[in-house]
């Protein structure tokens, strides 16, 4: 698990944090999922009590916050595989922009708009890891299938 986490930490070690204004997605008219995150909050500093009650965090945020936050979500994953928060559930999710036939495909895809070829690739290892879980591995598959395998 540790390199991979390390892969995910360097990944996303340059991104710069959003600004108040940057953190909701211009098509979302209710900021109440990203309330806790205003002020400039660090991904590093985020707390596993911040990771699990900002869980619908992520299907709020504007692409720019998504990459920014999304480290963390990804490392508490990782080390809360066993765990019945919803947050693992959620990031899986929010990286699954479903079919192109869906209503919010290109919502939810938007948000992967500013990924480098780095960050696409760790977010990929991060999916074929999880995939290999019990409980969260269709979840997985499912994002890897939607998206993440063509990316």
């Amino acid at each position: 698990m540790e390199p991979l986490i390390r892969e995910i930490r360097e990944a996303f070690a340059e991104c710069t944090p959003p600004s108040d204004a940057q953190l909701l997605h211009p098509d979302c008219m209710d900021d109440v999922d990203v309330l806790e995150f205003y002020g400039g909050v660090r991904w590093q500093d985020m707390t596993d009590e911040m990771v699990v009650y900002g869980y619908a965090a992520p299907t709020a945020f504007s692409p720019l916050a998504f990459r920014y936050y999304l480290p963390a979500y990804l490392i508490w994953t990782l080390n809360n595989l066993d765990s019945a928060e919803h947050a693992s559930e959620s990031i899986l999710l929010a990286l699954d922009p479903g079919t192109s036939k869906e209503m919010l495909h290109d919502f939810r895809k938007s948000k992967f708009s500013l990924f480098t070829p780095a960050q696409i690739a760790v977010v990929k290892n991060f999916l074929w890891r999880v995939s290999e879980d019990r409980d969260l591995g269709a979840l997985a598959d499912l994002a890897l299938v939607h998206h993440w395998i063509d990316a």
